[in-house]
């Protein structure tokens, strides 16, 4: 591989369970038999002209590994004259990125590599490409706790790992009862999370994967008309133009509904917000929060109505432009505009999944539709019913990229529904013996976002 160097790359059968990730390089002593090594090296073992530099990394998840030994190397030479930088690339790219995090002590270069917007937007995209997975949220009772697990995106939604939720709110940060944060959404591995029970109103950007936050002060400001009664409705997305992380606050009337919400953008990069005009001609005065809301190709899509839902559509926010514009319902959501519809993500296209639950009665009805065409509105294709005349499968949650419909039962746990393989439940979200308050899902990617703002959580 290398003029004057033994390379060594090994095609290997390996299990998860085989091998943890890992990085280690390892220096010989001329004239020595011993073998030193240690991850992510303190020391420098490039710092001596007798000593030779072996570079093993195991990529998990993988059958990939990679053995270099490098000649003898020359005081303070860098890793790029011996490895070419596009092999680096490919290579770091598909590390976890707790990995990323010690091999930033490795070099100077390497470190400048990794924190790169470039080498960001990579290993969001080399990593996730064969390790799609999910982020469960359990909001536990009676400690008021919030424990996230990760799960791969197989059948039955495999548990993965748990992740550790660093924060915590006390009696003094809540006086409205419920002692837990607001989820508003996830993207490319930021979780953003409301806290709504507080005074504070404070939204916290989240990556666990680098365990980095960034905590935002919403603006404290009077709101036209609406005195105390007034509704928040949020949204977050990633800007792809200037690489930046935006959080939408939507504040809507919350007793007549007579007036067009007043729009907030914060600007993570600039870490200030601005307002926008809510256009001027929309017939919308009301955001179907609770009804959910997805960031799809670049945009943010919520479910917004008249001020009595007799009419409804998805209002849509280019997060790039900050225009708003309307995406079109089914046809037949004009015969039955009350029918309760949740938006979902379904691979690159857009989802809807509307039910039909009568009061006191133990039954199911869902329909599930895909636009096949993005914002056309006559490309909504029916993809399949469900209908248990003595089962509840509880409200919908999801879609999944196969189409897979998750829903919250009614004691809070996650059901999957598959066509063929029918409904069932997912293991591993919350221990034995918790209490479930709540429950949800969002499509879950491993990145370092985040990396360069904020701070340690």
């Amino acid at each position: 591989m290398l003029a004057g160097d033994q390379s060594i790359t090994r095609d290997l059968s390996l299990s998860r369970t085989d091998f943890k990730p890992f990085f280690i390089s390892s220096r010989f002593q001329a004239g020595k038999h011993s073998l030193h090594l240690h991850q992510t090296t303190s020391q420098k073992p490039h710092e001596t002209c007798d000593s030779f530099l072996m570079v093993c990394i195991i990529i998990p998840r993988s059958r990939l590994q990679v053995v270099i030994w490098l000649s003898p190397i020359r005081r303070k030479s860098n890793m790029a004259d011996y490895l070419p930088s596009e092999l680096i690339v490919k290579i770091l790219s598909r590390l976890p990125s707790k990995s990323l995090l010690r091999c930033r002590s490795v070099c100077k270069s390497w470190k400048s590599l990794i924190s790169s917007p470039e080498f960001i937007q990579t290993h969001l995209h080399n990593f996730n490409q064969l390790n799609s997975r999910n982020i469960v949220r359990c909001c536990l009772q009676p400690e008021n706790r919030e424990a996230y697990t990760v799960h791969l995106d197989d059948q039955h939604l495999t548990l993965d790992t748990p992740i550790d939720f660093p924060f915590s709110l006390t009696p003094d940060d809540y006086n409205y009862g419920n002692p837990f944060f607001t989820r508003i959404g996830c993207c490319n591995g930021v979780i953003c999370l409301y806290n709504a029970a507080s005074t504070r109103n404070e939204i916290l950007l989240w990556n666990p994967s680098i365990r980095r936050k960034v905590t935002i002060t919403p603006p404290v400001q009077p709101y036209r008309n609406y005195n105390r009664d007034h509704i928040f409705v949020f949204g977050f997305g990633y800007c792809n133009i200037s690489d930046d992380y935006k959080v939408v606050r939507l504040v809507c009337d919350g007793i007549t509904f007579s007036d067009r919400p007043e729009v907030e953008i914060y600007t993570v990069k600039t870490a200030t917000w601005k307002t926008i005009m809510f256009p001027q001609d929309s017939r919308f005065c009301r955001i179907l929060g609770d009804r959910s809301h997805v960031f799809l190709n670049g945009c943010v899509h919520w479910l917004a109505g008249d001020r009595d839902i007799s009419q409804s559509s998805i209002l849509t926010l280019d997060i790039s432009t900050e225009l708003f514009g309307e995406i079109q319902l089914p046809d037949f959501h004009v015969k039955c505009p009350s029918m309760p519809v949740t938006i979902s993500v379904v691979g690159d296209s857009l989802g809807l999944i509307y039910s039909f639950r009568p009061l006191f009665v133990c039954s199911s009805d869902y329909k599930v539709l895909v636009m096949k065409e993005y914002k056309i509105p006559t490309s909504w294709t029916l993809i399949y019913e469900v209908h248990f005349p003595d089962i509840d499968l509880g409200r919908p949650l999801k879609l999944r990229n196969n189409g897979d419909l998750i829903t919250r039962s009614s004691s809070c746990n996650l059901m999957i529904y598959n066509k063929e393989a029918g409904c069932y439940i997912v293991d591993g979200c919350c221990r034995k013996g918790d209490e479930l308050y709540s429950i949800s899902i969002d499509g879950y990617q491993e990145s370092l976002a985040l990396l360069d703002v904020g701070s340690d959580s």
